[in-house]
């Protein structure tokens, strides 16, 4: 999963209930229990847009690594940068 390392045990266990969620709105759904069916893809869908935060947030970070090392290829002091914008 592309999280960042310290989201990675959250990840997992979003992805886990995630599975277990649709199982038990496919189960529900055969057993033409459509209330639980739909209870169950509410919690899935919560799951994902959780997962799907952290994947963004990984995304942002990379993004940031990139220009973080663009800017050292070009000679600029990330550090001076990083103070004069704290100031």
């Amino acid at each position: 999963m592309n999280v960042l390392e310290q989201d990675k045990k959250l990840a997992e266990k979003l992805w886990e209930c995630g599975c277990i969620y649709l199982d038990r709105s496919r189960v529900a759904w055969v057993s033409a229990r459509f209330d639980d069916a739909e209870r169950w893809m509410t919690e899935f869908q919560r799951c994902k847009r959780d997962l799907d935060e952290l994947i963004k947030r990984k995304e942002q970070h990379d993004e940031l690594v990139k220009i973080v090392e663009m800017m050292k290829a070009r000679g600029v002091d990330i550090a001076i940068v990083m103070r004069k914008g704290n100031e």
